[in-house]
């Protein structure tokens, strides 16, 4: 399969005109990667962002003494990357690693941005791209700041359900700020509240 069948399903998601990409599907290279490997290391100048055909990967923040904080999840569907270094020209804060196999397409933005003002289309799927990563930054940075922990894990529960089982517990907790022990304790007690209101539903 050549890279445009590959990129065909994105491009009409935004309803984007293959002729005046050219030059940037060639520069898209299609990945598969394991569990536990990077795709992007923190500390890298990257130009890349990378579009998700299947599997789930993790963005983290790492410390020198070796200690991981969990930013974000992506699945299918999703596009990531560094898109606040990639503006600036400086190194990646973050690492995105893959806790799945992942198949995804590796693709240059800096290619995309330079051909973004001569085409009102790619212009467009510029600015959703762009207008994307805000808003996941901003609904993060909300929840951090305005949410106790068990607000945060059901605000999960509600908005990615489907990440819930596949993530590992300890990857959930360091997401939403808390030690392993916390989170059981605010999943049980979620499970107790459902359970009870199951049981009151039941009553004649």
């Amino acid at each position: 399969m050549n890279k445009q069948s590959l990129l065909e399903p994105w491009l009409r998601r935004w309803q984007v005109p293959v002729a005046p990409l050219h030059e940037w599907i060639a520069s898209v290279k299609p990945l598969s990667v394991q569990p536990e490997q990077l795709l992007l290391q923190s500390g890298q100048v990257s130009r890349s962002i990378f579009f998700i055909n299947s599997g789930l990967v993790r963005l983290y923040y790492g410390d020198e003494a070796g200690r991981e904080r969990n930013k974000a999840f992506y699945g299918a569907g999703d596009v990531t990357g560094p898109v606040s270094a990639i503006m600036a020209d400086v190194a990646a804060s973050f690492s995105i690693q893959a806790l799945e196999p992942v198949q995804c397409l590796q693709a240059d933005l800096v290619t995309l941005l330079e051909i973004a003002p001569h085409h009102p289309e790619i212009s467009h799927l510029v600015i959703s791209l762009l207008a994307e990563a805000f808003t996941r930054n901003e609904q993060r940075e909300r929840l951090l700041l305005t949410c106790n922990a068990e607000q945060r894990y059901r605000w999960l529960l509600s908005e990615q359900p489907e990440f819930v089982g596949r993530i590992p517990q300890y990857h959930i907790a360091s997401y939403l700020g808390v030690d392993a022990v916390s989170l059981s304790r605010i999943k049980r007690k979620i499970e107790q509240q459902q359970d009870s209101g199951s049981r009151n539903t039941d009553l004649p």
